[in-house]
Formats: C-alpha cells, sequence, structure tokens
C-alpha cells in the first residue's frame, strides 16, 4: 500500500462475503501497529472470530525496527498452518531472529515511545505541509504521502542534492507524490526545511 490508507473492518468484511469459499486472503498488517483508527480492519480479529480463510501477516521491520533480521510471523487456522509447514523451508529464521523477535514484543515501553515519536512526528510534517501549501493524504502507517506542484522526480532529485532521501512515488502512476517516513525531531525538521528550500528553488 503505498498510500498509507487502510480497509475498515466492515470493508474487509463485506469483500470475505463477496469471495468465493476457496479463496484464502492474505492479510498484510506490517504497520498495523502504527494504526490510531479504532475501525481499521484488524486481522485478528476476524481470526478469533473463527473465520476459516484468513492468514495475518506481521513483521519485526517496522514499529520493531529489526528489518536486518528478515523476521516476522503469521497466524491463520490450523489447517493452513498446516500446509505452509509442508512446503516451507526448514530453517527460515534464525535463532538470533527469534530471541530478539521475543524480546521486542516484551518490550512495551520501547513500543509504547515508538509509536508516540512517530506520531508526533506525523502531526508535524502535516502541519508544516499545510504551512507550504501541500495537501497530505491520511495515513495509518509511520509514513506520509505529499502532493507536490510538480514531477516528484524533481522533488527527489533536489533533496537528494541536500542529503535528504524520500520516494517519489512515479513507480505507484503517483507522478505528483512524494513519501516521506516521519524520525526524529531533527531529521523531521532536516526534512521540511529542505523541502522548502526546494520548492523556493523550483518555482524561480
Amino acid at each position: 500500500n503505498p498510500t498509507g490508507t487502510a480497509l475498515s473492518r466492515s470493508a474487509l468484511e463485506r469483500f470475505l462475503d463477496r469471495l468465493p469459499e476457496h479463496v484464502i486472503v492474505v492479510v498484510d498488517e506490517a504497520y498495523i501497529e502504527f494504526s490510531r483508527d479504532p475501525d481499521i480492519a484488524r486481522g485478528f480479529d476476524l481470526l478469533h472470530r473463527g473465520q476459516p480463510r484468513m492468514v495475518v501477516l506481521r513483521t519485526f521491520s517496522k514499529v520493531y525496527g529489526l528489518a536486518g533480521l528478515r523476521i516476522g510471523y503469521g497466524a491463520m487456522q490450523p489447517e493452513i498452518a498446516g500446509y505452509l509447514n509442508r512446503v516451507r523451508q526448514p530453517f527460515n529464521t534464525s535463532i538470533p531472529a527469534q530471541v530478539a523477535a521475543l524480546a521486542a514484543i516484551d518490550d512495551e515501553a520501547f513500543l509504547a515511545q515508538t509509536r508516540a515519536t512517530i506520531w508526533a512526528g506525523l502531526q508535524v510534517l502535516e502541519q508544516q505541509c499545510r504551512r507550504l501549501g501541500l495537501a497530505t493524504a491520511p495515513t495509518q502507517t509511520n509514513f506520509m504521502l505529499i502532493r507536490v506542484p510538480c514531477d516528484s522526480k524533481q522533488i527527489y532529485q533536489a533533496m537528494l542534492r541536500q542529503g535528504v532521501i524520500i520516494r517519489a512515488m512515479n513507480a505507484y502512476g503517483l507522478d505528483r507524490y512524494i513519501r516521506v517516513n516521519a524520525g526524529l525531531p531533527e531529521e523531521n525538521e532536516r526534512f521540511v526545511r529542505a523541502l522548502e528550500q526546494t520548492l523556493e528553488g523550483l518555482a524561480h
């Protein structure tokens, strides 16, 4: 999902109701820990209610910061898990990665601090974009989609020259959008400063 938006619970339920019985639905919840929307679709809720044809995927790469360990997990009904266990690679995660993942789950203080930092950063980015006359898309993740007044590759190149890396969204068919992750206050400030200078430079 390049936009940061998410399905509502009712939208996911309607989607499931329309599917043939033999279809398995995979719900990617890589960013679910960043969401503050109580109405967002949560696969675990449906699994707990006995949804038979759903696989919910989560990762430790995002909110927990363990991207280098390449570890995550899936939740599903035992029958589906049985099929997957027959075809998965025998050593698909390392012991250090498993230990780190278990420690991360137990560190609720870190999770709370990370979420608070990201939420505050997103609020700052939204306010600063509004000040610059730029529209932003609602987000349920740690990143924000920003509409820019020219091709996003121009913004990307200009900001790269200032040492700030963003994502140009051309590959997704969103030629007038960039994407940026919320970070620490000083990182957000540097991004805003570089973006403002870039926009001023393009206007002349």
